[in-house]
């Protein structure tokens, strides 16, 4: 008595190999439409506009010679001015910028303490590069570098 086709072994081969591509193409489909990096704007003109507005923050803070120091150990962190004309305990919003994933990016809205440093808690330690933005809460001047973490002490300047 003859097996019938369901059991026979070459059968289930030629079955199962194009079974198992349609499922890898599936598969790649997800994980390629959770995992998108976002690196591309989808609006160019108001993207241009925005580094335009960037570059005149960045040239106002040269002119007023803002220079301050980052300091980050761990989770814990300060920001002091060195020099520069700046309005002594405005609030300043510092910002991180990771270089490939946008939902790592994360602001802080910072205070002075009566000696005039801003000190600031992150809930875990940041690794790896990323671009740090300090400006004031009114966004009249910008200064920003991209740095490597961990690491210590970094001075920030109008002259980046």
């Amino acid at each position: 008595m003859k097996n019938k086709w369901y059991q026979q072994a070459p059968v289930w081969l030629i079955i199962l190999l194009p079974l198992s591509a349609v499922i890898a193409g599936i598969s790649t489909v997800f994980i390629a439409h959770n995992n998108k990096v976002d690196l591309v704007a989808e609006d160019h003109f108001k993207t241009g506009k925005a580094i335009h507005a960037d570059m005149s923050k960045l040239e106002q803070a040269v002119k007023l010679g803002i220079s301050l120091d980052l300091t980050l150990d761990g989770t814990s962190g300060l920001i002091s001015f060195n020099g520069g004309q700046y309005q002594p305990g405005q609030v300043l919003k510092l910002s991180f910028y990771h270089a490939t994933l946008a939902e790592n990016d994360f602001n802080l809205m910072l205070s002075a303490d009566a000696s005039g440093v801003y000190r600031f808690d992150l809930d875990q330690a940041i690794d790896g590069k990323w671009a740090t933005r300090i400006e004031p809460f009114d966004g009249s001047w910008r200064v920003q570098e991209d740095i490597e973490f961990p690491t210590g002490k970094v001075t920030l300047d109008g002259n980046q």
